[in-house]
């Protein structure tokens, strides 16, 4: 995180159009550098002072700063050269503020890294929270650090947490690590997906209370995370090396999900202890289910035989949904029902065999994750 002053654009800005001989690439470069010298030596640069643009304009320090990301300071940047252009005529283009190489200013070649950050609020979230774990428990910093600071992205923090879970001795953490890098570098919908279901964890679970809980310590979305991952090379054509992540995942977390089955976003699965999803079963966007749900098979039929589960449903705890049925969107299922028949949407389910209790209650129940009947 850069810290600017106040002052820095409107000083900037007076700078490159009152000194049209200065660069303003060159004038970002040894900001920059004295920014880096100044977080290492804890002291001013000699001629550029300590790595803001107002102390590298007029020398002089603001009594008042605050933090801009590096995305703002690019911007700033992009700004100063349109001042410049405007006040002094054609400049260097901006596309040297995001790509590395070398530029010549003058007499001095200068090498530029500027690279534009993503915006990753829930990723920022996150890092947050870990930071303010190690200040409140000092004896969990190893495994913070290793596990999310570490990283620059959350992608590849799940890629880590991949591997440190799945490790055995059939397979190392380096080699699942390279795969699950893989995975995410190659699909950015499984980093969407994360987060979606980081969201789904904490807005649902009522015992989520911060976002890198899930992460760290839910093996239900830990186990979905490497699902995806599993399913991903399924999609890829690599079964076997997707049965052994299938494998390890049951045999770490206690759930069981085929590789070939499609999952959307936006699943939450509380306690997830003895979930079991086969091969060809659907699920939609913003599912929630609770321990011990079955979407299985009715014997031992083959081709399209499992469960498709609409959008917005409701699963309870213990419930059993079979065969080739087609759940409706924004339905609930009750704890304990075995479901053997298509489910109309925004219904509730109830019983062995399940049958209509009545309606779901509400618009979205997985989210208000209500498993109470209305009064009838």
């Amino acid at each position: 995180m850069r810290r600017v002053h106040l002052a820095d654009l409107l000083a900037a800005a007076r700078f490159l159009a009152e000194t049209p001989q200065t660069s303003p690439l060159r004038l970002l470069a040894e900001t920059h550098a004295a920014h880096k010298y100044f977080r290492r030596f804890r002291v001013p640069h000699p001629l550029w002072g300590n790595g803001s643009l107002m102390s590298r304009c007029l020398s002089a320090d603001a009594p008042v700063t605050v933090p801009l990301s590096r995305s703002v300071f690019a911007a700033l940047g992009a700004l100063g050269f349109a001042l410049a252009a405007r006040s002094a005529g054609p400049v260097p283009p901006p596309r040297h503020m995001v790509s590395s190489g070398s530029v010549r200013c003058g007499d001095v070649m200068l090498e530029t890294k500027f690279k534009v950050s993503q915006v990753d609020p829930v990723w920022q979230r996150v890092r947050e929270e870990a930071q303010e774990t190690i200040r409140t428990e000092p004896l969990l910093g190893g495994l913070v650090h290793s596990s999310l600071l570490h990283h620059g992205s959350m992608e590849r923090a799940l890629a880590y947490r991949f591997s440190l879970k799945l490790a055995s001795g059939e397979m190392s953490e380096q080699i699942l690590r390279e795969i699950a890098d893989e995975a995410y570098s190659a699909d950015p919908h499984l980093g969407a997906a994360a987060r979606a279901d980081l969201m789904a964890v904490f807005d649902r679970d009522p015992a989520c209370h911060r976002y890198l809980q899930p992460i760290l310590f839910f093996k239900g979305y830990q186990a979905v995370q490497a699902y995806r991952v599993g399913h991903w090379l399924w999609e890829q054509g690599r079964r076997d090396l997707s049965y052994f992540v299938q494998m390890r995942v049951s045999e770490v977390f206690g759930v069981d999900i085929h590789p070939a089955a499609k999952i959307g976003k936006g699943l939450m699965i509380d306690h997830a202890h003895s979930i079991v999803i086969g091969e060809t079963a659907v699920v939609g966007d913003n599912v929630s289910m609770l321990h011990s749900v079955t979407l299985g098979g009715t014997g031992k039929e083959d081709g399209d035989r499992h469960p498709k589960i609409g959008n917005g449903v409701l699963i309870g705890a213990g419930a059993k949904v079979l065969g080739n049925i087609h759940i409706g969107h924004c339905s609930r299922i009750a704890a304990g029902s075995v479901v053997l028949q298509d489910v109309p949407p925004c219904k509730t389910v109830a019983g062995v065999p399940a049958r209509i209790v009545g309606e779901a209650g509400c618009d979205t129940p997985s989210v208000s994750m209500d498993h109470r009947f209305a009064d009838s």
